[in-house]
């Protein structure tokens, strides 16, 4: 079966830093498109013994821009970016991706998910069409686990081992 990019839910963890409960909202309003770039950090030398180059993989930097998204004056994630936005600060919180096509159990739904955490900054306000753009940085490795969603809002539950 082909997934389709609504089969991927992210979630961005909007409560307020050291109030230890996650606030989690879900991205998509007034937004066309939202992808992870995993930018591989490559190492490539050339030893003086050698007619070609050799490669190494180091790390990942992942990242994500959503560039216009509409603004909706009900949209929570919209209203969470303006009062960073306001501030001229950055934010460092937490976003989930859901995978929605891995539903499974019998009395409780739960989905795979990673969490990662996250730095946002503001690119861009205003324009033609009332927008703002934004950037996610990745802080680190994914945390691997599952989600259950009640009312609309996520549980993470980081996976064992």
């Amino acid at each position: 079966m082909q997934l389709k990019r609504k089969d991927f839910a992210h979630y961005f963890d909007t409560s307020t830093a050291g109030t230890g409960e996650a606030n989690w909202e879900l991205e998509g309003i007034g937004v066309e498109a939202l992808s992870l770039a995993y930018n591989p950090q490559i190492d490539t030398f050339k030893q003086i013994i050698d007619d070609v180059a050799s490669s190494t993989f180091d790390s990942y930097q992942i990242q994500s821009s959503v560039s216009g998204k509409r603004i909706d004056k009900d949209d929570k994630i919209w209203k969470w970016l303006n009062e960073a936005r306001k501030k001229a600060e950055s934010i460092e919180t937490k976003m989930l991706e859901v995978d929605m096509s891995s539903a499974t159990g019998d009395l409780s739904t739960t989905y795979d998910a990673l969490q990662y955490n996250v730095l946002i900054v503001i690119n861009e306000f205003l324009g033609e069409n009332a927008t703002i753009s934004y950037d996610v940085y990745v802080k680190g490795k994914p945390t691997i686990g599952t989600v259950a969603i009640s009312n609309k809002k996520p549980t993470f539950t980081p996976k064992a081992g």
